[in-house]
């Protein structure tokens, strides 16, 4: 029952990163094609080139900044609802119950296991190997700050936002009381932000294949560990809803702002830009040659 709907939706988006054109590298369009676009556009067109999905990793920019306000909305509007709208409380405690009362010993030990990887340490945990692992393979300078970004941003929102929300958690569970407040989900915004950064990284430079695999296995442990909550009974629903859309929004925000120096997002488009000025430069040398014999 958990790991059903996490796991398909896992496979789903991996499908959809292994299919889709934009992230192919074999598809990135050569720097005199690009130039040629580039020098038909006017100004204010290119100005959005890097949106390109035909471009390499130009789908993943589009794609950021999809989910960073899709998940800004959708965080903003469970952040009043679950305060003013007393239907949404209906549905919140309508699920509830479901995990207390179907709850087994093994499912209860199973479920904790799976929490687990929305909690502080095993997220420092990951991103320390991450981390150790990507410096051995592929250094960049810009990497450690990426992943610090993610890990402590994340951190550092969902404890506000819990604040202000200040929301009471569900009371099936007696340990609930204890966790603080309840809007947005702390673990689930943990592994949905850290888990698709540890993808973006390790996917760097690998097969298509790989790529939809990573990506895949950080929608499935975002989603499990948001399920957990709920049938742990220390989460509403809307919580878990609140802390998938907090964690993907920061993440995709991280991966704009970094992505540039860390991934070299856009680069055929810059190469494409280089060519241009080359060209100009030539041009320009040409026309101030002497005449011969003037």
């Amino acid at each position: 029952m958990l790991l059903g709907p996490a796991l398909l939706l896992g496979v789903l988006f991996g499908i959809a990163v292994r299919r889709h054109p934009g992230l192919d590298p074999a598809s990135a369009r050569p720097a005199g094609a690009v130039a040629h676009e580039l020098e038909r556009h006017s100004r204010w067109q290119r100005t959005f080139r890097h949106l390109d999905p035909r471009t390499e990793t130009g789908l993943l920019l589009t794609l950021g900044l999809v989910v960073l306000i899709a998940g800004g909305v959708v965080l903003g509007a469970l952040g009043v609802l679950v305060r003013t709208n007393s239907s949404l409380l209906r549905v919140d405690r309508s699920v509830a119950p479901w995990g207390e009362q179907h709850m087994t010993s093994f499912a209860n030990s199973a479920l904790d296991f799976v929490t687990s990887f929305g909690s502080t340490g095993v997220i420092v945990g990951f991103t320390i190997a991450v981390f150790a692992v990507e410096m051995l393979r592929r250094p960049n300078r810009w990497l450690p700050v990426f992943l610090l970004a993610v890990t402590l941003g994340q951190t550092l929102l969902s404890t506000q936002i819990k604040e202000v929300v200040d929301r009471i958690r569900p009371t099936a569970n007696p340990i609930a009381h204890t966790l603080g407040p309840s809007f947005p989900s702390g673990h689930t915004t943990g592994a949905a932000a850290c888990f698709a950064a540890f993808a973006l990284v390790l996917g760097r430079g690998r097969s298509r294949n790989a790529q939809a695999m990573l990506a895949g296995a950080a929608v499935f442990i975002a989603c499990a560990v948001a399920a957990s909550r709920v049938l742990l009974g220390v989460h509403w629903l809307t919580d878990v809803l609140g802390g998938l859309a907090l964690g993907w929004a920061w993440f995709a925000l991280c991966s704009i702002a970094f992505g540039g120096r860390v991934l070299r997002l856009g680069a055929p488009v810059e190469a494409a830009e280089r060519v241009i000025d080359a060209a100009a430069r030539a041009s320009s040398a040409g026309r101030s040659d002497p005449v011969p014999g003037a």
